[in-house]
């Protein structure tokens, strides 16, 4: 095949299937898993402001093939959530139908976002339902405060129980320590900041109330194996 060929084709493949950042995509499954709504929201504008892929001939069979596939990524967020398969599964089959029930492209557009409520919504009914109460009000209570110095102090007067007691009740439920968790969410919130900000890693560090940037760069190397100076430069190539 000739090279000019080549790149005639190259083109038709790349004006044919322009998919979202592959960043935006997993921040957009990070936030569904752990339930931020709002980010949720904000993360799929900026994904739907991008030129969809298109994946049939007819506009409206194009965005309904896009949209089932959202429902399996959802779907793949949701399982990783730890909501039962079963579970997933039969909302994820429930969206489907409901796609191709739709004839209208504007109400399709829309329907992408209730599917995000109800993907959420499951992650949080599950959770619900896994977790007790005051394991709850302590994973709100981080996930509200993320950029805060959350102490176990603060925590034990927050839920008015022993330190020995909480942390105990905390890894039962949750599979974590508490320090283990707020620093895991602390690192994964942060890379954002790394991928599309202009600020310094010293800054981040200090914005998610990390003690120093080496303590920062120690925490992000455990959980990732890469230490945030290699994750900004990966994100280049």
């Amino acid at each position: 095949m000739s090279q000019k060929l080549i790149l005639k084709k190259m083109e038709k493949h790349n004006n044919h299937y322009m998919h979202p950042s592959y960043y935006l995509e997993r921040r957009l499954l990070n936030e569904i898993k752990r339930e931020l709504k709002d980010a949720a929201y904000e993360t799929l504008k900026t994904i739907n402001k991008l030129e969809r892929a298109r994946l049939a001939d007819s506009p409206i069979r194009s965005i309904k093939n896009s949209l089932i596939g959202t429902a399996t990524l959802f779907t793949r967020a949701a399982i990783e959530a730890n909501v039962p398969p079963e579970d997933a599964f039969s909302l994820c089959d429930f969206c489907i139908l409901e796609i191709e029930r739709i004839t209208n492209i504007a109400v399709l557009q829309q329907y992408e976002y209730q599917m995000l409520d109800d993907y959420i919504n499951i992650i949080h009914d599950h959770k619900i339902q896994s977790y007790n109460n005051m394991t709850i009000k302590i994973i709100e209570y981080i996930h509200e405060n993320i950029t805060e110095a959350i102490s176990l102090n603060d925590l034990v007067k927050r839920v008015n129980l022993s330190k020995e007691y909480l942390c105990s009740m905390f890894k039962k439920n949750v599979g974590l320590g508490i320090v283990e968790y707020i620093n895991y969410n602390k690192v994964e919130e942060s890379k954002y900041f790394l991928r599309y900000s202009n600020m310094s890693i010293s800054d981040i560090a200090f914005l998610f109330n990390f003690s120093s940037p080496g303590y920062y760069s120690s925490v992000f190397k455990k959980q990732t194996g890469l230490t945030p100076r290699q994750f900004q430069q990966a994100r280049l190539l």
